[in-house]
């Protein structure tokens, strides 16, 4: 697979990261954008990482909490400072949220969930597939969701992509979450970069002992496992 959208490559130079939009659909169709095609609200954010895109991958799918730097004390803000912070990151979306976890590795990894984030204590729906989540309609819910996507780059490097997309049932979420969105969202992308240097950091030692743990179940990509 390779690069093809000028969108994509244009958001990236010599690593950097920006904002792409807020408010609209992502640059081109992904597993979570066809999943939330009505997402009102949104980031996209991405990075180069010197490392293949097999070792970012496994970097991904082995990334803890305490691995981030950002990511930590969200953890105990939202009163989280208990073994949860020892989680793989997917971990805490698949086990503890419900989320679906769609991957094809090593190209991407998709999370989508049903949930009310903005509740001092956050409420969660557990869904089981993308498919799930696009037929949720009971009013009064978000429908959101993640994706890392790796694009091989010339020299074994490896763009990138991190992408969020939420979508509220009604007018009356969306109105909830927007409050929400306003509050989080500069803490939203910071994590999402937090996340893209900690991937950057796990592969710059390829020679290191590597973390032995358990395997995150997943479903196989494609709408067939959806």
């Amino acid at each position: 697979r390779s690069v093809t959208t000028v969108a994509v490559l244009s958001c990236c130079v010599m690593g950097s990261t920006v904002t792409m939009y807020s408010k609209t659909g992502t640059p081109h169709a992904t597993p979570l954008s066809q999943t939330l095609p009505e997402a009102k609200f949104g980031e996209h954010h991405c990075g180069i990482v010197e490392a293949p895109p097999d070792a970012v991958w496994q970097a991904l799918q082995q990334l803890r909490w305490t691995d981030l730097t950002i990511g930590r004390p969200l953890i105990a803000v939202r009163g989280l400072n208990t073994p949860l912070h020892r989680d793989r990151l997917l971990e805490t979306f698949t086990l503890r949220a419900g989320a679906a976890l769609v991957a094809d590795a090593p190209h991407s990894t998709t999370l989508a969930m049903v949930g009310k984030p903005w509740s001092l204590i956050p409420q969660h729906v557990r869904v089981e597939t993308l498919d799930a989540v696009e037929r949720f309609t009971e009013p009064g819910w978000l429908k959101y969701g993640m994706e890392w996507l790796l694009h091989p780059l010339p020299g074994r490097r490896t763009l990138v992509e991190t992408r969020t997309l939420c979508e509220a049932t009604d007018a009356s979420a969306r109105r909830a979450f927007r409050l929400y969105w306003t509050l989080i969202r500069a803490f939203s992308g910071a994590l999402r970069l937090d996340i893209i240097a900690a991937l950057r950091r796990s592969t710059a030692h390829p020679n290191a002992d590597p973390c032995v743990t358990a395997e995150v179940p997943v479903q196989a990509a494609g709408r067939g496992g959806r």
